[in-house]
């Protein structure tokens, strides 16, 4: 089943998430082998961006997987932003002190705007 929606908007890898609910042990291990090649995928511009504004709940693990990949990225110089998380989560990142550790945006608009300048698009 696929789990994550992966677009690029301007030079920035933008990853949603298709389901409310990430509560599932498979389903999370499975996010993390994408995650790892997100790190891949992002590591010519450097500049990833999970949006997580579908998502109403998730399971201990699945933050797990989201450091793991703070870590990542941060070993490989990328620049990892988040945006659009549901007041519930919000509310376990503040009690986890992950709202310190990660970048956090109110909206897909504002954690671009924060990626910016851009380099000049390839595409015509």
């Amino acid at each position: 089943m696929k789990m994550l929606e992966i677009r690029e908007v301007e030079d920035v890898i933008v990853v949603g998430f298709l389901h409310a609910k990430i509560l599932d042990e498979v389903a999370i291990a499975q996010i993390g082998d994408e995650f790892q090649s997100l790190t891949m995928q992002a590591a010519a511009d450097r500049k990833l961006l999970l949006n997580l504004e579908k998502i109403e709940f998730m399971a201990s693990a699945m933050i797990a997987q989201i450091i793991k990949l703070h870590k990542l990225c941060a070993k490989d110089k990328i620049t990892l932003r988040l945006c659009c998380i549901s007041p519930n989560i919000a509310e376990v990142f503040k009690i986890t002190g992950l709202n310190r550790l990660l970048d956090i945006y109110p909206t897909e608009l504002k954690a671009m705007q924060a990626f910016a300048p851009f380099r000049r698009s390839r595409r015509k």
